[in-house]
């Protein structure tokens, strides 16, 4: 595609506030220049009746999807209520949401991303334990998931139950709609992260 290179004069303070909203990005510039394309593409699309979202939320997962999908801003990464919650000023209710929108679209990228989460989260807490001298021998390992992390335990005590080995972790369903906490006992936890490792190898191929 052809494209055209110009130039536009911009307030200091507002290439420091959107650089703000993208700390782990260090060139500023390219932030707010990649910002100001999506801008223009969006204009366009409305112009051109492509883009009429009918809601607010549809408009903020337009949005949302169009800086995750640019190269130069979060290509890659995950949509996270933490990190619309608080880099880009969203309701932490409408942050929650549109992370369960985003996270159960069947991408394999972001089942990849949740298993890992869920297989580093079990693996520092056992690591911790194992370090403790004072440590109990009846330690429970919890972590936080979410729809799509659910499915994925669920999937992981099935191939668990497949070999043999019988897990009954306790679920504590969250006050924020869509977010679990499962428990595991020290061998439960062990199992998990041995599936999770070999479907993550699954994924990566």
């Amino acid at each position: 595609m052809a494209t055209k290179k110009i130039s536009i004069d911009v307030d200091e303070s507002i290439i420091k506030s959107l650089g703000q909203r993208f700390p782990d990005l260090p060139d500023k510039e390219k932030v707010v220049a990649s910002l100001a394309k999506l801008a223009l593409s969006e204009w366009e699309q409305w112009f051109a009746a492509r883009l009429r979202p009918k809601s607010i939320s549809a408009l903020n997962q337009e949005r949302i999807q169009m800086v995750f999908e640019d190269q130069s801003l979060y290509s890659g990464k995950r949509v996270t209520r933490g990190l619309l919650f608080n880099q880009f000023n969203l309701p932490y209710g409408e942050a929650s949401y549109l992370e369960r929108v985003f996270a159960e679209k069947d991408i394999p990228d972001l089942s990849e991303t949740a298993l890992k989460s869920i297989y580093d989260d079990l693996d520092d807490q056992l690591k911790t334990w194992n370090k403790d001298k004072n440590r109990k021998e009846e330690q429970e390992f919890t972590i936080e998931v979410d729809k799509l992390g659910q499915r994925l335990l669920q999937l992981i005590m099935q191939k668990a139950k497949e070999t043999g080995k019988q897990m009954a972790p306790s679920e504590n369903v969250l006050k924020v709609h869509g977010y679990y906490n499962y428990t595991f006992s020290k061998e439960e936890a062990d199992v998990v992260l041995t599936i999770a490792k070999s479907l993550m190898e699954v994924y990566a191929k």
